[in-house]
Formats: C-alpha cells, structure tokens, sequence
C-alpha cells in the first residue's frame, strides 16, 4: 500500500494504491467491479479506469462521492489505485484523515482479496495443466504397456517360431536321410541292372 501521484481522465491525483501481490488482471478486474458495485453507485468503465458515479459509503454518512479507480499494470506487477472525488475536492490525508485512514483499509482488503483471487486463478488454471499432463502421462504409460505387451506377444512367436525351425530342421533331416537311402537304392539297382547286362 502506498500513496502516490496517478494520472487519472480528472487529472493528476494523489491516490491510495494497493500493489497487488501475484496479480493476474482477471481476477483484479473481477474483484475491482465487486469493490466498486459495494459503493451503490453507477459503475463505467473507460479502458484501465473505472469510475463509480453518486456513489455512496457510510464513512461520508449522506454525501454522494465519485470514486476513480485505475488498473496500472507493468511487466512485474499489478497496482490499483483510488481516489474519492467529494463533490469537487479530492480526499487527502491531511484534510480527511478519518475517511482517508477507512478508505485505506478498504483499499488495503481489496488489495488482499484480489492477491488472494489471483493466486486462486493461477493454482485453478495450473491444476488443469496438471490435470492435462497426467493424461497425457496415463495415456504414455498405456501406450508403453501395449509395446510391451507386442514384445511378449513377438517374443512367443519367435520362440514358437524357433520350435517349429528347429522341428522342420530335424524333419528335413531325417528327409535327407530318407533322399540319401532312397539315392542308393537307386543307384544299387542301377548297379544290379548293369550286371545284368
């Protein structure tokens, strides 16, 4: 929390700003149009400012106040910052210390809530990555397990494979064997031909 001059569309104004820790700007806009709506006011929005027209807080009792408000967002972090118009003069510390000093602790929970919305933003959205990447991760694990189960399926076919080679093998020697005697039968008929001759 901080005071500091902010340009506003009424003008340079010392603001009450709230730094918003782990700011996502989602979730500061939604917080920031719940914080403006509390002040019963008619919320407009132009671009980063927001403004609350005839608004109302019972710290200003009857008094109708505008309220500014502007996102100021860099590449480290998120601001809001706060001024209260109260019909023509800007609310000051000094000239407005009980209203100022309320205004900042609201500013100071909007500040905290809006941290705290954040940082809900960022586990939801990482949770849904996480949810993401564990299916990713079951279906990997699922696609391993079936190239495992093809290597078994192929290594029993090898190894059926191999029994009937090392089948066919002996069958084919035994054919050869069978050819071999079946040769020199022929080749002894042929001899008892010849000597017949």
């Amino acid at each position: 929390m901080t005071d500091e001059s902010v340009s506003f569309s009424v003008g340079v104004k010392n603001a009450i700003v709230a730094n918003i820790p782990f700011g996502k700007r989602e979730a500061v806009e939604k917080q920031l149009k719940s914080e403006l709506k509390s002040w019963k006011g008619k919320v407009v929005v132009n671009g980063d400012e927001y403004q609350v027209v005839q608004g109302r807080h019972k710290i200003f009792g009857e008094s109708h106040v505008n309220v500014y408000a502007k996102i100021i967002e860099t590449v480290d972090e998120i601001k809001v910052a706060f001024v209260v118009d109260k019909g023509g003069r800007f609310m000051t510390n000094g000239e407005d210390p009980v209203e100022y000093k309320t205004i900042w602790e609201k500013v100071k929970k909007f500040g905290a809530a809006s941290g705290s919305a954040s940082i809900a933003m960022a586990v939801d959205s990482d949770q849904k990555i996480l949810k993401s990447l564990e299916k990713e991760e079951k279906k990997i694990k699922s696609e391993i397990e079936s190239s495992k189960k093809d290597i078994e399926n192929a290594q029993k076919k090898i190894e059926e494979s191999q029994k009937k080679i090392d089948a066919k093998q002996t069958e084919l020697t035994n054919k050869q064997g069978e050819i071999k005697t079946q040769n020199q039968q022929i080749s002894n008929h042929k001899s008892n031909a010849k000597k017949l001759k």
